[in-house]
């Protein structure tokens, strides 16, 4: 695999899945427990979707110069939280925003995009022990790593995820558009051409609709575990 650090080097995590399922959660529990390094592929994605939504325009060819080139880092800010930044303005808020979110989806789906930001994802982590969530970490990053899971839940459990967390921050939530709205994020997800989101062969598939935070991060956990030999 080339622009990668040789997966036999560390032990690779891939964890992929739709918004709301809960991947970030999990993949912060399991880097905390573990001391993994911890990327969220999806923060790329945004980052270039943010850079865009400044810019005003959407052209291919520019988006991946941006996403070749964009000075992002996702950093670890202590107490198991972190923080993405371009350049040494914090942007992990604004990358949430919703309207920042269903342009990471669109610019996603360029081929020109995907292939410039392959390689930092594949370098990431400096060699160490490492955890990926995003929506194609295992079948097109690290096809090869040591672990693949496809976290997963309802629609409407994940909507509703989706809007405490919009509400905890104070915005206003319309819970039918936001259905609505992840239902078309998702079919536009999975019916790319071009590194759509599935499961990956031989993931293993965690359904969290009917778990807790705490037992969708422990099952997780416990399958990591056994990698790093540790309990």
């Amino acid at each position: 695999m080339s622009d990668s650090i040789p997966k036999g080097t560390r032990v690779v995590v891939a964890v992929d899945g739709p918004a709301g399922a809960g991947k970030g959660a999990v993949c912060r529990a399991a880097a905390v427990r573990f001391g993994l390094a911890y990327l969220e592929t999806g923060a790329l994605y945004r980052a270039v979707g943010l850079i865009a939504a400044r810019a005003g325009q959407e052209d291919p060819e520019s988006l991946a110069r941006a996403a070749a080139t964009m000075p992002f880092a996702y950093r670890a800010l202590g107490e198991g939280r972190y923080g993405a930044f371009l350049g040494e303005e914090e942007v992990t808020l604004a990358l949430r925003a919703e309207a920042v979110g269903q342009m990471a989806s669109r610019v996603a789906a360029l081929p020109e995009v995907r292939a410039a930001l392959l390689g930092f994802q594949r370098r990431y982590g400096h060699g160490q022990n490492l955890i990926l969530d995003g929506r194609d970490v295992g079948s097109v990053v690290w096809p090869d790593a040591d672990l693949k899971i496809f976290l997963t839940a309802s629609l409407e459990e994940r909507a509703r995820r989706r809007a405490w967390e919009l509400q905890a921050r104070g915005e206003a939530v319309n819970l039918t558009e936001l259905i609505s709205r992840m239902a078309e994020r998702d079919a536009r997800d999975a019916g790319r051409a071009h590194a759509p989101m599935e499961a990956a062969p031989g993931a293993l598939v965690v359904d969290t609709t009917e778990l807790t935070l705490e037992a969708s991060c422990q099952a997780v956990i416990d399958r990591i575990a056994p990698l790093l030999g540790r309990s």
